[in-house]
């Protein structure tokens, strides 16, 4: 008996010392620690980091770009089949070559001639010159459009493609002390329409819409054949021209205006096709 009990108190004594596996109680909740002495600092204003500049706002562009075809029944698709005369950029400085391009056909469909036909600006903007029949450009209108209108990636192309206005051109013509326009930084798109049968009913001033009428197709100015003569040029915002013409015995004014305007540098050409390509 005695040994049996020795034996139990033994095994009491080993089961002691094996550690204790606490159970798990999903009900049971954990005593929080006691709050130190040292108390948690309020946040401060700059706690938070903040940038230390705002993003650029992004520059919008137009959300549709229109171009219109610059004649009546006429696409843009199909206006290089009626080119009579195309673009010749001539060096800064010289009226040679050919400033812009020309549109014209004969017995095209039911139609004998383009004489009378309708012409439409090709983008909306302000008026900015009418001529009456002088030469070279006959009964012209003149339209300005800023350049920011444009898409973002056509802009680029336009200003890429924009040469150092020359400090001598070097006139080939007689051309009295040219006025140099104020050049602020920013560019418009200038485009003319020449040659109209009558002149433009439009002022300095004046709103013109894509797709607009300006006038019809004649044969006035310089010109051997009824046609449109349209030309684009990318140059200074704001041009001011109350009338130009050379070639024959104008003012001193007109003979400097068709200078700046053609041979100065400041006015640069560049093909239409640009901008209709450009069209969506």
């Amino acid at each position: 008996m005695i040994k049996i009990c020795m034996i139990v108190v033994l095994a009491l004594v080993l089961s002691a010392c094996q550690p204790v596996e606490q159970a798990s109680n999903p009900t049971a909740t954990v005593a929080s620690p006691e709050p130190s002495m040292t108390p948690t600092p309020e946040p401060t204003a700059t706690s938070t980091p903040q940038p230390t500049e705002l993003p650029p706002t992004p520059t919008e562009t137009p959300q549709t770009f229109e171009v219109c075809s610059p004649l009546e029944d006429e696409t843009i698709e199909s206006l290089p089949l009626i080119i009579t005369h195309p673009l010749d950029i001539p060096p800064f400085g010289q009226d040679t070559g050919h400033h812009g391009v020309d549109f014209a056909y004969f017995r095209r469909g039911d139609r004998e001639s383009i004489e009378g036909i309708e012409i439409y600006a090709i983008l909306s903007g302000i008026t900015v010159l009418t001529l009456d029949d002088v030469i070279p450009y006959g009964y012209t209108l003149l339209v300005e459009t800023p350049l920011s209108d444009l898409p973002d990636a056509l802009q680029a192309m336009l200003l890429a493609g924009y040469l150092p206005v020359p400090d001598d051109p070097n006139y080939r013509l007689f051309c009295p002390d040219v006025i140099t326009p104020e050049v602020t930084g920013s560019f418009s798109v200038y485009h003319l329409y020449a040659h109209m049968e009558e002149r433009p009913a439009f002022e300095t001033g004046d709103p013109v819409v894509c797709g607009q009428k300006l006038g019809t197709v004649g044969n006035t100015g310089q010109s051997s054949n009824p046609h449109l003569h349209l030309e684009t040029r990318l140059g200074p915002s704001g041009a001011s021209f109350r009338n130009m013409a050379h070639y024959r015995t104008y003012t001193l004014e007109e003979i400097s205006n068709y200078c700046l305007w053609r041979m100065s540098g400041y006015y640069q050409l560049f093909d239409p096709f640009i901008l209709f390509e450009a069209a969506d």
